[in-house]
């Protein structure tokens, strides 16, 4: 485990002199990353997927960094290697260093502060750093056994792990909490924030939303209006017996029978039976002609 003046002599190095200090403190890898051979055969697209070597350290809580990170971004991802050609000599085992959890964020705040600094962010902010927090200031124990043994390597206390990352926070021109109870002080009042943002986002989507569903229902309205119109201006004489777009089909039946087919049909629910395959509109059209026939 680091103390608190190696983690502090560490953030004052150059990246490559604490790369060489971390050589020598855990020592070189016996292992390329990846298998050469199954590297060279996924370049060429035979194969979907690279064999890993045997560097792993995990169940020593040592991570494996790839020293080259400072001047490539995700030299480990598969995707990466073949969108941006990197070379194998990147992989190979005199190209790879070991760190614990503080350690391998260290490297990742070097890169920061000596490459672009998109090439040591995502590994920092989106990963490591959110660790140190997880693991120690909120205390939580990973499940898995090679996480457990990473996290014990580098074990801190709450207040030790706010005292770290302040300091790496620092040497990137960056402010941090001073203390556990300020971590999760400021936490609260994100979660404050972003409960009271999610409830204003609310308020203004349902005022969006009765808007539009005011312009839809008056929209609705004005064509309902005027396919009454249009309905009562094709059929006039409709309006005062109480006829409308809605009338039930039985009714139409009804007073077609009355007005028209009481000769030809026994009953309406005989003359029902033979309109079945006529629609509404239809019906209206002939009840009409026979209002003007009558």
């Amino acid at each position: 485990m680091g103390t608190y003046k190696e983690y502090e002599n560490l953030l004052k190095m150059s990246y490559n002199e604490t790369v060489e200090f971390l050589l020598k403190k855990y020592g070189p890898s016996k292992y390329d990353y990846f298998s050469e051979k199954s590297y060279r055969r996924f370049m060429n697209g035979e194969i979907k997927n690279i064999t890993s070597g045997k560097y792993k350290r995990t169940s020593e809580g040592l991570y494996c960094h790839h020293i080259d990170e400072i001047k490539e971004l995700k030299i480990s991802d598969q995707w990466f290697i073949k969108e941006n050609k990197i070379p194998f000599e990147y992989q190979r085992k005199e190209r790879l260093v070991y760190c614990d959890l503080i350690e391998h964020a260290i490297l990742h705040v070097l890169i920061i502060k000596e490459a672009p600094p998109e090439l040591g962010a995502m590994g920092y902010d989106a990963y490591l750093k959110p660790m140190i927090e997880e693991w120690y200031v909120d205390k939580y124990i990973p499940k898995p056994e090679w996480m457990k043994a990473c996290r014990q390597r580098a074990f801190l206390s709450d207040d030790e792990a706010i005292l770290i990352v302040k300091m790496m926070e620092k040497s990137l021109g960056r402010t941090y909490h001073d203390t556990p109870f300020d971590f999760y002080e400021a936490r609260r009042r994100r979660n404050e924030e972003f409960k009271e943002e999610m409830a204003e986002r609310r308020r203004k989507a349902d005022k969006e939303w009765e808007e539009i569903s005011k312009v839809y229902r008056e929209r609705e309205e004005q064509a309902q209006k005027k396919k009454v119109e249009e309905f009562y201006y094709t059929y006039p004489k409709f309006k005062d017996m109480g006829i409308h777009l809605e009338t039930p089909r039985t009714k139409v039946i009804g007073l077609l029978y009355d007005y028209k087919y009481k000769d030809t049909y026994k009953t309406k629910k005989e003359l029902s039976l033979a309109m079945n395959p006529f629609i509404k509109d239809k019906l209206f059209e002939e009840l009409y002609l026979a209002l003007e026939n009558n």
